[in-house]
């Protein structure tokens, strides 16, 4: 027994950075099997996305305690196959497997029975397989693999089945459709970025590219061909992260979308566009800097504007979610385009807060939806005594989005904005501060709408007590109860939003030390190498 556990802990520990790709990948076919038990199917989700979150832990302390951890897969030639777990992949595992069990748990009440058990599961864990590949891979061949099992997986998600849907299906497949149409343009794109780099430096391997992009900047002028796929890569990770005037499919996506799925794509999925940013751009392609960091500027600060000016508009609940995403992200591409230590760290810090917040607005959202059966904000109103915990939560990422203390996003946007003062970027932090205000607005407004004021009829407190009286204009759906799966995710991540601001110490150095392992990749280089280019 004890040598049996013994070379577990051995086998975890030698393949650590493996594991959340392998055992994502695993768990989708094993949810097809149990689709005919769907309580064995539930259970199982729970232990696997729970060891998940173990394994994540893990592997983020030992990142944390001995340094970036190489794993090789295979080997072709001098192309070789590696993932690579350093602090920022590391961090945004974890946040992954974090939001991920909660939204897993939230979608056993929010989706519909046979969607749940049949596909909604496979696809989930597909969706996080692709998400972990992407965060720990160290090739650029698997990074557009691993782009593509995502792509595919949550548009699957997307078209999913809520129980209580009030979204017409006409709709859903508008917002799928511009999905999948910018996301394919985006696969190649990112396929002829690709192959344009293999053909100059004639490797795929990401410390072997910035190791040569290195001496080739060193040693004379930067081929135009490095240039140009620095630009497509912004367009391609531009798209995933929402940059304006590549947004258009989030505010459509978000409304029609299961509000779980929502979670994850504002939670996490934009941010997989912000993090292939930093590790594509900022580590392989570095050198090319003052050609991209200009124009990803002034992009991030229309991505602020337009995102911020645009949620104001808007009268449905989801959709001002959604272009608050859009303006969100900008804040966090803003800090990558600053281009110094302290900017970049305080990205990481507000993408952090940011996907934790976000996260859980829009699942109190989906509570708030699932017992008005309405995202019309002009129908609601008042609802502050019949659903505190969904006005104590809304208020909760409110005040983080909008920056207020004592919440985690105080912090993030306090730093982003003494970064820009430290290096002199007035213009733009004019800009950020101006819209920050209107955050304040819209944000506030939104939360005034629903729980404030006079009760316009679309929850009352006979309809909250008792479950089977019908809702109107709800069709054959009935009043339910509050669910104990809706409540735990929403607890749980206002609980981290909280924790992280009145304890951002510790993020705080671990952003720190993402920012020096960007902008100096040495240790990456050597740790992937071994030393030397091959």
């Amino acid at each position: 027994m004890i040598s049996l556990l013994s070379w577990m802990e051995t086998f975890v520990l030698n393949n650590i950075t493996m594991l959340p790709i392998a055992i994502s990948l695993l768990m989708a076919p094993v949810m097809l099997f149990l689709k005919n038990s769907p309580k064995t199917q539930k259970l199982t989700a729970i232990a696997a996305s729970a060891l998940l979150l173990v394994i994540a832990v893990v592997l983020f302390l030992i990142v944390y305690n001995d340094g970036i951890q190489v794993y090789d897969i295979g080997e072709f030639g001098k192309y070789g196959i590696v993932l690579v777990g350093d602090m920022l992949s590391a961090l945004l595992v974890l946040l992954t497997a974090f939001i991920g069990l909660f939204v897993l748990i939230y979608s056993f009440d929010y989706i519909e029975k046979v969607s749940l058990s049949e596909s909604y599961f496979p696809l989930f864990y597909l969706l996080m397989a692709g998400i972990f590949g992407i965060f720990l891979t160290g090739d650029l061949f698997n990074l557009f693999v691993f782009f593509e099992i995502m792509f595919l997986a949550s548009t699957g998600l997307i078209m999913a089945n809520e129980a209580l849907s009030i979204t017409d299906s006409a709709h859903k497949l508008e917002a799928t459709y511009k999905y999948m149409v910018l996301g394919m343009l985006g696969s190649f794109m990112m396929l002829v970025a690709i192959v344009s780099i293999y053909a100059t430096v004639g490797s795929l391997n990401m410390a072997d590219i910035a190791a040569k992009v290195q001496i080739i900047a060193e040693t004379g002028t930067i081929p135009w061909v490095l240039i140009a796929s620095a630009l497509l890569f912004i367009v391609v990770f531009g798209n995933k992260a929402a940059l304006v005037p590549l947004h258009f499919w989030l505010p459509d996506v978000h409304p029609t979308a299961p509000t779980p799925i929502s979670a994850m794509l504002s939670g996490i999925l934009i941010k997989v566009g912000a993090y292939c940013m930093l590790r594509v751009l900022f580590l392989i392609l570095y050198p090319t800097k003052e050609f991209f960091l200009p124009i990803l500027m002034f992009f991030a600060l229309l991505t602020i504007a337009v995102g911020a000016i645009s949620a104001m508009g808007q009268t449905d609940l989801k959709r001002v979610l959604a272009y608050s995403s859009v303006s969100q992200i900008g804040y966090v591409l803003l800090g990558l385009s600053f281009g110094t230590g302290g900017a970049i760290a305080a990205a990481v810090m507000y993408l952090v807060n940011h996907a934790l917040a976000k996260s859980m607005l829009f699942l109190t959202a989906g509570g708030i939806i699932h017992e008005t059966h309405t995202r019309d904000l002009r129908k609601m109103g008042g609802l502050i005594t019949l659903l505190p915990l969904f006005s104590a939560a809304f208020l909760i990422g409110a005040m983080s989005i909008a920056g207020f203390p004592p919440m985690g996003g105080f912090i993030a946007k306090f730093s982003l904005f003494q970064s820009a003062v430290s290096g002199e970027f007035w213009l733009p932090l004019l800009i950020a501060v101006l819209m920050a205000v209107v955050t304040i607005f819209y944000m506030f407004r939104t939360w005034i709408a629903i729980f404030w004021g006079e009760n316009k009829g679309s929850l009352t407190e006979a309809e909250l007590a008792a479950p089977d009286v019908p809702i109107p204009d709800a069709g054959e759906h009935k009043k339910r109860k509050i669910s104990f799966e809706i409540v735990l995710p929403i607890v749980a991540l206002c609980a981290a939003v909280i924790i992280l601001g009145v304890f951002p110490e510790p993020l705080y150095e671990i952003s720190n030390i993402i920012a020096t392992q960007i902008l100096d990749p040495t240790e990456y280089i050597t740790t992937v190498l071994g030393g030397a280019p091959r």
